[in-house]
């Protein structure tokens, strides 16, 4: 029974619930994030021959992949978390079949690195599902061909098959992505472990390792000349070899404190962010405990699993110094970190755990693992602690990635919500409008993820390659691939295949905080003085934001594509939008009456800045109570809105002249102090 608990059988299982309980329980609430997006819209532009296009100039061998499975699976966000699921699994059991070939005797060993693998924190991307699952693909057929590379050395099948097979797989690996790159460096390290199990002279062994990995030799030296020379990326570039050209000494020194960066980064940091618990202040009760629920659950079925695995395997032969494997699989380790980073160096790209850059740790996941295992080989004495060690080390991580898949699942309702008061507020759009922002409070989008589908959305039957929106960040766009932002200047910029022409003059500018709602900003109601704290990068887009770029009356209101974003209810935020559009055509009587209706509901601001809109309609129809208490309250609640309430009362003065009007205007210019200096 034993056994049979612990066989072939039953780790495929194990591992898939390990996975499932990682990173499958909040699927259902999960849809697109990053270059999800473009590579969604792409497919549904272009089809699947446009993929040739959209990787010419960085991949152009990826496009293979996805011009295969976009089509194949469709846009629904459930599928593609599945499919990322599935491959995450299949990765797992690709590492599990590796090793086990590798170190057929270390059966318990390479199950516990296997399952490390699974949970792995350092690489906290997963859920960004239509980019990483064509990741574990390519790193699947990484392991595939090392595993096939060693059933040929141990003649398990025939020879030519099995190594042309691998060599496939290699170059596959290769020229999809530089991503694996540097792991292919361990190929000789794999032959001398297997071929030490021979019993040959040292240079016999030397000999056959040479022989085996000249055809592996030939595919890698192929592609470093194809990717160094022949092809260059406009995405990637190869910038330490001009680097070690000019400055040898300072490039090599850099060298050798990245890959000692990197080891620690993958070899211990992600490890020690899970020792960090959720915040229970911010995330809800019901997240903290589901966390913790996990941990356990996690942690007495691999406590479980582990030790029935320990009784069924007693009988597997060890070797006679245990601690001896534990050093080979620590160099291993080693060998696999630092040779792991080396694309992300010649590249000059940041391996780090903060977001984006933690994508890169997707090389470092093996050699951390078989660091850990083989440092817990070496100091852990007994197999009871190295079992109670290693579950609260798998459930930490299974845990970590169950909190990091919260983090995702609140920033898809975030998006929603972004996408519906951009409908509310500009129920359409003139082509070549460009969108101007700061930044927007996401971590898991970027200007470039939010284009696709906002052409989407106010282009749903777009057709061609000259796209009609592009959405920019101005810290991250402004004198780079936008040069200025004054107005009438020509915009010209490339969204992988497509591009987009406009004009400054042609832009709107929008603002969202993290704690309030969307704000379309116009140059006569909303300046630095009406939002306090504005980022200053946001400044020079007020100006030239163009609000006639907005067509306030289409035949048909542009919506987000319903099977992603239905509607939402309509709280607040939805007044505030209806509010200000209907303040943009100065129709004050359905803006009042919008206004009342969320009065009577009991929706309110959610920041002092988003009364000015309620004041100003309330004071254009008169209804002086309404524009005196939100006067009052926005003052009181923020005296630098001061200058902001002066104006506004200023505006409503010119447009409403009674006698009552300039009571309340005395009033009021009297109880905020206008004319006075600002402190």
């Amino acid at each position: 029974m034993k056994q049979r608990f612990f066989s072939e059988r039953t780790i495929p299982i194990a591992l898939f619930l390990t996975c499932f309980l990682s990173y499958g329980l909040l699927i259902p609430w999960l849809g697109f994030f990053w270059d999800d997006w473009p590579y969604i819209w792409f497919s549904k532009t272009l089809g699947a021959a446009g993929f040739s296009d959209v990787f010419s100039k960085d991949r152009p061998f990826l496009a293979i992949l996805y011009s295969i499975n976009l089509p194949l699976l469709g846009s629904n966000p459930l599928v593609w978390q599945f499919f990322a699921l599935i491959w995450r699994w299949f990765t797992t059991l690709a590492f599990w079949k590796t090793f086990s070939l590798l170190w057929p005797t270390k059966q318990k060993q390479v199950f516990w690195a296997s399952m490390l693998f699974a949970v792995y924190p350092g690489f906290g991307q997963h859920w960004i599902s239509v980019i990483y699952s064509e990741a574990y693909i390519i790193l699947t057929a990484f392991l595939v061909s090392m595993t096939l590379m060693m059933a040929a050395v141990r003649k398990m099948i025939p020879f030519w098959p099995a190594t042309i097979g691998a060599l496939v797989l290699s170059a596959f690996n290769l020229f999809s992505t530089e991503y694996f790159f540097g792991l292919e460096l361990l190929r000789p390290a794999f032959l001398w472990l297997i071929l030490s199990e021979m019993p040959v002279t040292l240079k016999t062994k030397i000999k056959n390792i040479a022989l085996q990995w000249l055809p592996y030799i030939i595919v890698l030296v192929v592609f470093t000349i194809w990717r160094a020379f022949i092809f260059q990326s406009n995405t990637y570039q190869i910038s330490a070899m001009e680097s070690m050209a000019e400055t040898p000494r300072s490039t090599l020194f850099s060298l050798l404190f990245a890959l000692g960066s990197n080891f620690l980064t993958g070899g211990w940091l992600a490890w020690n962010q899970t020792l960090t618990p959720p915040n229970a202040l911010a995330f809800e009760v019901r997240t903290t405990q589901i966390f913790w629920i996990i941990v356990l659950t996690t942690f007495a079925f691999s406590t479980v699993y582990l030790i029935k695995a320990l009784h069924a395997s007693e009988h597997i032969k060890e070797d006679e110094f245990p601690d001896r494997w534990g050093w080979i699989s620590v160099l291993l380790g080693t060998m696999a970190l630092l040779l792991g980073g080396i694309p992300f160096w010649i590249a000059n790209l940041p391996l780090t755990l903060v977001f984006p850059w933690n994508r890169f740790t997707l090389a470092l996941m093996i050699g951390s693992v078989l660091l850990l295992v083989g440092l817990l080989e070496i100091f852990i004495r007994t197999m009871r602690q190295k079992v109670i060690l290693l579950s609260i080390l798998i459930s930490l991580a299974a845990g970590w990635q169950f909190y990091t898949a919260n983090t995702f699942r609140r920033e898809w309702e975030m998006s929603k919500d972004f996408f519906w008061q951009l409908s509310w507020r500009v129920p359409d759009l003139k082509e070549n409008t460009l969108l101007l922002t700061h930044e927007f409070p996401f971590k898991y989008y970027s200007d470039n993820s939010l284009t696709a589908p906002i052409n989407w959305m106010y282009a749903p039957d777009f057709e061609g390659r000259q796209m009609p929106y592009m959405l920019n960040y101005l810290s991250v766009r402004l004198k780079s691939s936008l040069p200025s932002a004054k107005p009438d200047q020509p915009v010209n910029q490339s969204y992988r295949a497509f591009s987009f022409e406009g004009n400054t003059s042609d832009s709107l500018a929008l603002y969202l905080a993290s704690n309030g709602c969307l704000k379309v900003m116009d140059p006569v109601y909303t300046n630095v003085e009406s939002i306090p704290n504005l980022p200053d990068r946001m400044e020079p887009a007020i100006p030239i934001s163009n609000l006639s770029q907005i067509v306030t009356d289409p035949p048909e209101s542009k919506v987000p594509a319903p099977q992603y974003f239905p509607e939402p209810e309509h709280t607040w935020c939805y007044y505030y939008q209806k509010i200000d559009l209907e303040r943009q055509k100065k129709n004050w009587d359905e803006a009042a009456r919008l206004g009342n209706e969320a009065v009577e509901k009991g929706f309110m601001p959610n920041t002092p800045t988003e009364l000015p809109v309620l004041i100003e309609t309330f004071g254009h129809v008169e209804d002086w109570d309404q524009a005196v208490k939100f006067t009052e309250n926005a003052y009181a609640t923020n005296p630098s809105l001061r200058p902001a309430l002066c104006d506004m009362w200023d505006r409503i003065d010119a447009d409403v002249n009674t006698d009552a009007s300039n009571r309340k205007n005395a009033y009021i210019k009297a109880y905020v102090s206008c004319g006075e200096p600002v402190d």
